[in-house]
């Protein structure tokens, strides 16, 4: 049937005559030989991989963001020498540039997540990687910097492209009872960036500058380009059910589909999955609920990351390799919660393990803000590190619980630029209270309160609404 001008198709287990009535006279025997053509290199695929494929779509999400989407926090850190030694620019000028790559992603990750719901993850995905490795081909060849600026901005929006609240997106599609584990996993690929800290700078070390950044670029291009070509959005793009499961007595199995640009959900078929819209997910009270607890909870967290080696360095008495050890262990301890939390998430109320996270998080900036030795900063790391790790693999299964699969990219990204606005401002007010007070205590101690705070708050959102199935028929016009 025709419906909003766009082509809405039947499942393949439908009767013939329902199928007949879906193409226009004359053309279905080209269009169904051209579906077939396009879906056999899908199908094998997965007979290469021996387990159930949405596990590969969540360990390739994880590469890419390890390798592509986190990576450039660090190849900016390691530029910041050889920029000033052969160009002369000042401290300022180079550190702009990473500002302006937080602000690109800060501002196109609201729209990645809208655009996931309507083009699927892997366009995404080479979208994103294309314009993270080109961007650091384009730093290896800079002439001005205003040429650094613009890099850096490309680098931004593929960093939103390919991070892990679009590909949380496809993993809550292709998972329900193990959502909480395979999001785990993603998760897991920004939590092992620490491997990063040490690879990059040896990189750029062992080339000159513009050269280890090229071969950077390049690598993430060779390594980051073949992943995303495997991944897809729906498990039932490729005849697969969520989970793994099979189809019960009488239902028909679920076939590969066209994959029509106009249809909802990454070009999965007729059916929408259930959910609420953008719009009436703003007129939900859980939503704004969630707003104030993510500004209050990613202002602690990136400021305690941001100003960790300076604050241990000049107010907890820490050498500089000492504090750099302990900025290691975040990204590392962070794993812990990632996984641990994830496999919670698939037998737990996931408000309760969203408030057992932040409640480890504010409890570590609490002891952070009054770190006088090493033995206290090992606390901070055993509190803070699993309860933000945890924290940000639990909120994308809390969502697709509380607001449903149909618009979960689109609210997903609206939510995550409240929680960038708060990850902008911390770092600055506790910048501010420093030039002003001659310490980061006292903001420290303001942040961790403010973890505590929107624990209360999402204790406030209540029960989740219990969703009747999967999957509802697209809305007649």
């Amino acid at each position: 049937m025709l419906h909003c001008g766009a082509l809405s198709y039947k499942r393949m287990g439908k009767s013939a005559t329902a199928a007949a009535a879906v193409w226009p006279k004359g053309t279905r025997p080209v269009l169904l030989s051209g579906i077939e053509n396009m879906q056999r290199p899908t199908s094998a695929l997965v007979r290469l991989v021996p387990f159930y494929y949405g596990w590969w779509v969540a360990i390739a999400a994880a590469m890419i963001i390890l390798v592509a989407s986190a990576s450039p926090l660090y190849v900016f850190s390691a530029l910041i020498e050889p920029l000033e030694e052969e160009f002369g620019w000042s401290r300022a000028a180079i550190g702009a540039g990473p500002s302006i790559g937080a602000v690109m992603w800060g501002l196109t990750t609201p729209m990645a997540g809208y655009l996931v719901d309507r083009i699927g993850l892997r366009r995404l995905l080479l979208a994103g990687v294309l314009l993270v490795g080109g961007g650091n081909v384009v730093i290896s060849q800079i002439q001005a910097l205003w040429h650094f600026y613009i890099a850096v901005s490309l680098i931004g929006v593929g960093m939103s492209l390919a991070g892990l609240p679009v590909c949380a997106v496809a993993i809550a599609h292709w998972f329900a009872k193990r959502r909480g584990r395979a999001l785990g996993i993603a998760s897991a690929g920004a939590g092992a960036t620490g491997i990063m800290v040490l690879l990059t700078p040896l990189l750029i070390g062992l080339f000159d500058g513009r050269a280890g950044v090229m071969v950077l670029g390049i690598g993430q291009l060779a390594i980051c380009i073949p992943l995303a070509l495997t991944v897809r959005h729906r498990p039932e793009e490729i005849g697969l059910l969520p989970d793994g499961e099979t189809p019960g007595p009488g239902e028909p199995s679920s076939s590969p589909l066209p994959e029509p640009a106009e249809s909802g959900g990454g070009g999965s078929g007729v059916e929408q999955p259930q959910g609420l819209t953008i719009g009436q997910a703003l007129h939900v009270r859980s939503f704004w609920l969630l707003v104030p607890t993510l500004v209050m909870t990613w202002i602690g967290s990136l400021a305690v990351i941001i100003h960790l080696i300076p604050y241990l360095d000049e107010s907890a008495g820490f050498t500089e390799e000492g504090a750099a050890l302990i900025a290691m262990g975040i990204p590392f301890g962070s794993l812990v919660g990632r996984l641990g939390f994830g496999w919670l998430a698939d037998y737990l109320s996931k408000r309760w393990l969203l408030t057992a996270a932040w409640i480890l998080q504010g409890s570590g900036i609490l002891v952070f803000a009054a770190v006088h030795s090493p033995w206290q900063a090992v606390i901070f790391l055993v509190l803070f590190t699993p309860g933000y790790g945890g924290a940000i693999t639990v909120l994308p299964a809390l969502l697709a619980e509380y607001f449903g699969l149909r618009a979960l990219g689109g609210i997903q990204g609206l939510l995550w630029g409240s929680g960038t606005l708060g990850g902008f401002l911390g770092p600055i007010l506790a910048g501010a209270v420093y030039d002003m007070v001659d310490s980061y205590r006292p903001a420290f101690l303001v942040m961790a309160l403010a973890a505590f705070a929107a624990v209360a708050l999402i204790q406030m959102m209540g029960r989740p609404r219990a969703w009747a199935g999967e999957s509802v028929s697209a809305p007649t016009a």
